[in-house]
């Protein structure tokens, strides 16, 4: 069981699937300005015809060009995803029935994607929850019985408002969680949460934040 909960670990595509299908979602606002760009035909020219009669020379007129069709646009990956999990302790998986009823009672919302999202005062995801078995989801219809290899924490950025209090609510609910559901906190890449690593990924927000606010 150990084993295979850390493969499953490792099952980094499942959330960078569910990360950009999120960001599809976010209201129609795209992330990264749009690098398309219209194609454009040059006119071509034909060759000149002989002389006749006079004995002068003639140029064709250019022939007439279609307008070119716009490039399709394609959809604007996030800037960053931090991530953190929530393992149980010991070689048990996690019943899902008391995970969804401690993300209820955290103040977070089953929905798009059949994942939580702690929702911001204009209904927007600050950050969201998905399972860590595949496919990710939280099907309510069989939560019980039901186990999983954890939950993984995610807040995307740029998405809407404050990035270093989302990030804070997220690493705060996870704590919380973590005591309610007898688990342990880890990086994305798998190691213990620690305090350093909690001050390094903030400090990194706030950077990021900076920046943002010079654009």
């Amino acid at each position: 069981m150990w084993d295979l909960r850390w493969v499953l670990l490792g099952l980094g595509a499942l959330l960078v699937v569910g990360v950009y299908l999120w960001t599809k979602g976010l209201g129609g606002r795209r992330l990264l300005p749009d690098t398309s760009r219209r194609a454009r035909a040059e006119p071509s020219i034909g060759d000149p015809s002989s002389a006749t009669g006079g004995g002068g020379a003639a140029s064709s007129l250019p022939e007439p060009v279609a307008a070119a069709e716009p490039a399709p646009r394609k959809p604007a990956a996030p800037d960053r995803v931090i991530t953190l999990r929530l393992i149980p302790r010991g070689d048990d998986e996690l019943s899902m029935e008391r995970a969804v009823v401690a993300l209820t009672g955290a103040g977070l919302k089953h929905g798009k994607y059949g994942i939580f999202h702690r929702e911001d005062a204009g209904g927007e995801p600050a950050f969201s929850v998905a399972s860590l078995t595949e496919p990710g989801t939280f099907d309510l219809a069989n939560v019980q019985e039901t186990t999983i290899a954890g939950l993984t924490f995610f807040v995307v950025l740029p998405g809407t408002g404050d990035p270093v209090a989302r990030f804070d609510a997220m690493v705060e609910t996870a704590r919380a969680l973590s005591v309610e559901l007898a688990a342990d906190l880890h990086d994305e890449r798998g190691s213990s949460w620690s305090v350093q690593r909690e001050r390094y990924l903030r400090e990194e927000i706030i950077e990021y934040r900076l920046q943002a606010e010079r654009h």
